[in-house]
């Protein structure tokens, strides 16, 4: 029984809301199949960076130092190469080489280099000459050539550690001062000029090979070097893919849309949702139940005839009326498909049209409620 007020209720529902369903999904089939087709037949344009010349560039220091006196570790006449220390002992001069060199698919460049050695004194905190005190330089060798992609550009120098010694203690003899840290480094400045990768060019770099001197050693730091990349991009339109989930997404949901307008529309058009009386009566009881479910209670048709006379109702609303002036409670009783309305000597009742017992229980009537009302009492 529930199952057939549940499908009474859809039929009802779909009878009344029919041509506005279908409305809306029509409205709701034009937007999702508008976006359906928009991602997957007219995807959106993007704009992105796409990457046209790259070119780099990079200095470097490579060092060493001849032997000059035996030893039990190194031998005269030997070389030892790119330490991190050296002994004034066996070696009296670091001798080194600047290099720089760069990557491209076309260009040429014109590298001009002054190396000179640089020995100050001041104050250093983290690595940095924060003060200077005094400072000297002493040019140790230039040179300037025009260099294709994938050529170095090389200086050769040499520092004489001994007579790097003997400065400083110059300086501070004559300044009667050992006040500050003495800084000594080999300085390469390079100037470029040219075309790369059909950019000009003109920059200079600056780059160093610090040097700690002792009188029985002189150690090499770690060198500050240039390492440069460039790069040059243009800005390009491509077509955005759309997400897996985005594409089938817009068709699925289309696809849900018009297959519920064709349901909607089969179930109209093929006479599902029209109502016949009897229907259009149980659903008006269903309703009317909802309305003055305060004034009704569930029970039994009473089996015997205990009453003058049975009065029968046309409709429960109007059985509600009668339960209101007599103040009383209208009786449901659901498996009977019957309501009453009972007092001391009248029986007022209201037949659903599919009780199973209607045509009885009409039989069994006295009157209707239209004939019991022209009675006068």
């Amino acid at each position: 029984m529930a199952e057939i007020d549940r499908s009474l209720k859809l039929r009802s529902f779909l009878n009344e809301w029919a041509l506005v369903l279908i409305v809306v999904l029509l409205l709701a089939a034009a937007g999702v199949g508008w976006w359906a087709y928009q991602i997957n037949l007219e995807p959106s344009v993007e704009t992105e960076q796409r990457l046209t010349e790259q070119w780099s560039e990079s200095t470097a220091f490579s060092h060493s130092a001849p032997i000059t006196n035996d030893s039990l570790p190194f031998a005269a006449g030997e070389r030892a190469r790119n330490r991190p220390l050296y002994y004034t002992a066996l070696s009296d001069r670091l001798e080194g080489s600047y290099r720089y060199a760069y990557t491209a698919d076309s260009g040429s460049v014109e590298v001009t280099t002054d190396t000179y050695l640089l020995i100050r004194g001041g104050r250093i905190e983290n690595g940095n000459m924060t003060e200077t005190y005094w400072e000297l330089s002493e040019p140790l060798a230039a040179d300037s050539e025009t260099i294709d992609p994938g050529e170095s550009h090389r200086v050769e120098f040499t520092v004489d550690i001994r007579e790097v010694l003997r400065t400083i203690g110059t300086v501070e003899q004559q300044l009667d001062s050992t006040e500050g840290i003495v800084d000594v480094r080999v300085v390469s400045v390079s100037e470029l000029a040219g075309e790369v990768e059909s950019d000009s060019v003109e920059t200079t770099y600056r780059s160093e090979l610090p040097i700690v001197v002792s009188p029985s050693t002189f150690r090499v730091n770690d060198p500050v070097t240039v390492d440069e990349t460039h790069e040059s991009f243009e800005t390009v339109e491509v077509l955005a893919e759309p997400s897996p989930l985005s594409a089938y997404g817009s068709i699925i949901a289309f696809g849900v849309v018009v297959m519920l307008l064709v349901v909607v529309l089969g179930l109209r058009y093929s006479g599902y949702t029209e109502l016949t009386d009897e229907e259009q009566e149980l659903i008006e009881i269903e309703q009317a139940r909802e309305r003055f479910s305060e004034w009704i209670t569930t029970g039994e048709f009473p089996s015997e005839r205990e009453y003058e006379q049975t009065v029968l109702v046309d409709s429960l609303e109007g059985l509600v009326d009668v339960a209101i002036d007599t103040n009383k409670r209208v009786i449901e009783d659901e498996q009977l498909g019957v309501s009453t309305v009972l007092d001391d000597t009248y029986i007022y009742i209201y037949i659903q049209p599919d009780s199973p017992a209607r045509d009885w229980l009409i039989s069994y009537a006295d009157t209707t409620i239209d004939e019991f009302d022209e009675y006068e009492f």
